[in-house]
């Protein structure tokens, strides 16, 4: 055997002895198909995933939308908040203050129809009538609804 002869069991050789030339495998008819569904699964799979991650980008950045949406609403939401708490407070210490000019004004009316009842009483003669009655000197009313409502 020299050296350019192929040995036994080795890769044929080209023309010339010195390229190690493979024989293609015998193809055939059940295993070009098989080839060619596992291509074709490939290229479903590649396609399918492709797909996939465009659906989780657009997912992706309709989450991120919402997400600004709905901090956007929770800022206007909050800032509203604010400036009800600060008219709610308003409100409270006017309504404290005209419950206070309330009551000052109550006691203010409850001195007046008091002095307006003893300066009708001074006024009024010592005479008795049908309708009043006397006691010890002085005049007591009877049916003077003038009276009767200044003395609440």
């Amino acid at each position: 055997m020299s050296a350019h002869e192929p040995a036994i069991g080795s890769p044929l050789t080209a023309l010339d002895g010195l390229e190690p030339v493979y024989a293609p495998p015998v193809r055939t008819a059940a295993s070009s198909a098989e080839e060619e569904r596992r291509r074709r699964r490939m290229i479903s799979n590649r396609e399918s995933a492709r797909r996939s991650r465009l659906r989780k980008q657009r997912q992706l950045e309709g989450l991120r939308l919402e997400a600004n949406r709905l901090g956007s609403q929770n800022r206007g939401l909050a800032d509203r908040l604010g400036a009800l708490s600060y008219y709610a407070a308003l409100f409270r210490r006017e309504n404290a203050r005209l419950r206070d000019e309330s009551a000052a004004l109550r006691q203010r009316l409850g001195d007046i129809r008091r002095a307006a009842l003893w300066w009708r009483l001074v006024r009024m003669p010592q005479m008795p009538s049908a309708d009043s009655a006397d006691v010890g000197g002085r005049y007591v009313a009877g049916n003077d609804p003038i009276l009767a409502s200044l003395m609440v």
